[in-house]
């Protein structure tokens, strides 16, 4: 059985794993804020001792905040209760008897988590805040010690997550095309923003397929809840990129809720699953496998917006060929032909 093959059954995520992921992260963000620094260079030439521990406590309070309205959050819309105290992470992580390569897809997700994006729109302390290098290493220095890994391939999974998102953008930049290029270490953010705020935008009141869609975004944007992949009851998670890997085999309503769903959505599993094969091996060195898996979906979004621009819908026709120019990109990434 090849990697690819092995990939859709092994990278559908249930509560009980979800929970944890979620468990883990907050914890993780608990530790990077006890050392986070809030003032300027410039500012703290400025500052008295009293004035600066006045400000950086403030700063970090703001960062608990966050996490604890973050994973409130959470919580509410995918019901898994309260966070699982920070002395038991491993000893869950036991319990579940996860696999290498679902241990594998875990740390993906961690590595990929970006931090402190604005929750409600018109909270100050929360546009105030960062997520700079030094606490994003903070963060993921826990998420290490708690999954028994190497630092460094945590840091080495975000760095060709990001990779993966910086050159897609990059090539589609232009004023034809699919995004306007801002820089380098930029393109998470850009992807990210408008992908959390249709999601978070209306969670109160949400419920069933809506609440699950928005507690994912909250968890960290591009995971999917899917059926048909083996596990019973629930909602089930394809992480590491597996929307993608598990498209081929996956039910006509599940085919059809990838591609409706946001360019930004399926940029990020196509970050996810950049980073999977790279660092994890998740996929083996089946490029042809996976590329053929995001062929797949491309030719499906071309037909979707053939069908639109015959049916005198531009608008949506746009919106879905830029889609599959994500695919088509992605593809080129793969094959080494992303100049």
């Amino acid at each position: 059985m090849t990697a690819i093959q092995l990939a859709e059954n092994d990278f559908g995520f249930g509560n009980k794993d979800i929970h944890l992921l979620a468990s883990i992260r907050y914890w993780a963000l608990r530790k990077e804020a006890e050392s986070s620094t809030s003032y300027s260079r410039m500012r703290k030439h400025f500052m008295n001792e009293e004035s600066k521990a006045r400000e950086q406590q403030a700063y970090r309070d703001a960062k608990y905040a966050w996490a604890d309205k973050w994973y409130s959050l959470t919580s509410k819309l995918l019901e898994f209760g309260e966070v699982v105290p920070s002395e038991r992470l491993q000893d869950c992580l036991r319990e579940l008897r996860l696999n290498e390569t679902k241990k594998a897809a875990l740390c993906v997700e961690l590595a990929t988590f970006t931090a402190y994006y604005q929750l409600d729109k018109d909270s100050k302390d929360e546009d105030a805040l960062t997520f700079s290098d030094e606490d994003r290493k903070l963060y993921l220095q826990f998420c290490a010690y708690t999954m028994n890994e190497a630092l460094h391939t945590l840091e080495l999974a975000c760095k060709e997550f990001n990779r993966c998102i910086e050159r897609i953008v990059k090539a589609n930049t232009g004023p034809d095309l699919t995004w306007v290029w801002v820089g380098l270490g930029a393109a998470v953010l850009l992807v990210l923003a408008p992908y959390l705020a249709g999601a978070i935008g209306g969670f109160m009141g949400l419920g069933g397929a809506a609440a699950t869609s928005a507690g994912l975004a909250l968890l960290g944007g591009g995971s999917l809840a899917a059926g048909g992949f083996g596990m019973g009851g629930g909602y089930v998670v394809l992480m590491a990129g597996g929307a993608i890997i598990g498209y081929g085999s996956g039910s006509t309503q599940y085919q059809r809720k990838l591609r409706e769903g946001s360019k930004e959505e399926l940029l990020i599993n196509c970050g996810k699953l950049f980073s999977a094969s790279k660092v994890f091996s998740l996929y083996g060195d089946d490029r042809i496998g996976i590329c053929s898996k995001a062929l797949l979906i491309q030719s499906d979004l071309e037909s979707d917006a053939d069908v639109a621009f015959l049916e005198g819908d531009t608008e949506k026709g746009k919106q879905i060929e830029s889609k599959a120019l994500v695919m088509r990109t992605f593809r080129k990434l793969l094959r080494g032909d992303l100049k």
